[in-house]
């Protein structure tokens, strides 16, 4: 019972609730990665990093949360608590300068 406590508590606070569900990480495209000088897959795997590591404690950030000018210094914040090595950091700092709309 605990167990099936503990995946729902995990359920509700990845998907949120209907009230505060937040949308994934916009996907980036072929003209995103050539407007960067990035390849693609640099940023795909920048997005899955991003889900795969920021989710463990606190919902995806999206692009837009901050300008391009302001992810590098709010990873520097978060890398150490993430666990991220300097590759991983370098792809999610790519994916976010990026895709930021500001």
């Amino acid at each position: 019972m605990k167990r099936f406590a503990l995946a729902v508590l995990v359920a509700a606070s990845v998907g949120g609730g209907a009230g505060c569900a937040r949308r994934s990480p916009p996907m980036a495209s072929a003209s995103d990665a050539q407007r960067a000088n990035i390849e693609l897959a640099e940023l795909q795997q920048g997005r899955s990093l991003l889900i795969g590591k920021c989710t463990n404690c606190h919902k995806a950030p999206m692009p837009s949360d901050h300008t391009a000018a302001e992810w590098p210094k709010k990873l520097d914040e978060m890398s150490a608590r993430a666990n991220l090595d300097y590759m991983q950091r370098s792809l999610i700092e790519k994916y976010l300068v990026t895709m930021s709309t500001r």
